[in-house]
């Protein structure tokens, strides 16, 4: 528009200068020529106005344009100091795989290795394949096996549950021996309390029987004494008889009659005393008799009783031990069953789990190994 302008303006002066210097040309063509000088300034004018305003929008944009670009070299400034930090970090992660670059030297020969160990996963996976068939084959028969002893533990704990109300009726009739035999034992002790009351009496009865046989004893040796002195006496009036028979001048007697009269007499008092010599012997030796057959019958009811307690303790002894020895045996038989049971569980489980895991396992990891690494090993893929 400026251009424009300098141009109309240029025409306007030529034209002026021309007309001071040509006086030639017309007022018409002079009001013409300033008609269109005008009109041309009028759309100078307008086209001016319109270019500011255009300048203003341009400069406005510029102006935001500019602030968006003061921004963007402020973030880009960020960017490039986060990025020298990157790249900071970059070197110093770069000198870092240096040293270890330099240090793995034998990094070729590992990845030689480690392709052959692949080469060798990879014949082991087909083994591994095969063997995963089996144990799912196995895990079949397994499950079955796992049927098969859950029925057998259900039999198993149903043949338990008999024995264990076939040992309950045993308990029971042991325990009902066990009160008869304690009734027995009862009953015995009674008994042996009588007979001890029995032995208390003979031992009395001895004893009374011991004493008479002392008191007899005494009145026998009194007796004895007795007799020894009247034999003494009549020895002493044989002899005086005879003196006097044989001193005196009296009548005479018949001899022999007085001597069969002193041998009546003797013979008479020694009869007596020879019975009660002999009834007293008599009643000793029952005495005797009495005390040796009460003693007999003491050491019998001690014997008979020694021997019924012996035979109790021994019976209530027996009893105890075949009940503890029952009981042991049910209790080891519970604790072999429940042993067995829980060792054939637990070791089908650990079949079950391994046949389950270790080939998914396997699987998996050869499979990951082949993720990581298909470039390098192709003919696995």
């Amino acid at each position: 528009m400026s251009s424009n302008w300098g141009s109309s303006s240029r025409d306007s002066s030529g034209s002026s200068s021309r007309s001071d210097v040509d006086n030639s040309f017309d007022a018409d063509e002079l009001l013409q020529i300033g008609s269109r000088c005008m009109e041309r300034l009028e759309l100078n004018a307008n086209s001016l106005s319109e270019s500011r305003l255009e300048d203003k929008r341009r400069i406005q944009m510029l102006e935001k344009e500019l602030l968006n670009c003061y921004q963007e070299i402020d973030y880009l400034r960020d960017q490039v100091n986060f990025r020298s930090q990157e790249m900071n970090d970059l070197s110093e992660h770069v000198l870092d795989l240096e040293v270890r670059v330099t240090k793995s030297g034998k990094l070729e020969e590992e990845v030689n290795y480690l392709r052959e160990e692949l080469c060798s996963s990879k014949s082991e996976q087909l083994l591994l394949l095969q063997e995963l068939e089996s144990t799912e084959t196995e895990l079949q028969f397994s499950l079955f096996s796992v049927e098969k002893l859950e029925e057998s533990v259900s039999s198993l704990t149903l043949e338990s549950q008999c024995e264990i109300e076939s040992i309950k009726l045993d308990i029971v009739a042991l325990e009902q021996a066990l009160f008869d035999a304690q009734k027995f034992q009862g009953e015995s002790i009674q008994e042996n309390d009588k007979l001890r009351e029995i032995v208390k009496e003979l031992r009395l009865n001895s004893r009374e029987a011991e004493e008479n046989a002392e008191c007899l004893e005494k009145q026998n040796k009194e007796l004895m004494e007795r007799c020894v002195a009247s034999e003494r006496n009549i020895k002493d009036l044989r002899q005086s008889f005879r003196g006097r028979l044989e001193s005196e001048s009296e009548a005479p007697v018949n001899p022999d009659c007085f001597h069969d009269i002193i041998k009546k007499l003797e013979v008479f008092q020694d009869g007596k005393l020879r019975d009660k010599m002999e009834d007293m012997a008599r009643q000793i030796l029952q005495y005797k008799d009495l005390v040796k057959q009460l003693k007999d019958e003491l050491k019998e009811e001690k014997l008979k009783a020694k021997e019924e307690a012996e035979d109790l303790t021994q019976e209530m002894a027996e009893l105890r031990y075949e009940m503890t020895c029952l009981l042991e045996e049910e209790c080891k038989r519970r604790a072999c069953i429940e042993q067995a049971s829980l060792q054939r569980i637990a070791n089908l489980e650990a079949q079950v789990l391994a046949s389950l895991y270790l080939p998914i396992f396997l699987f998996f990891l050869s499979h990951q190994i082949l993720l990581k690494e298909p470039n390098k090993y192709p003919f696995s893929c």
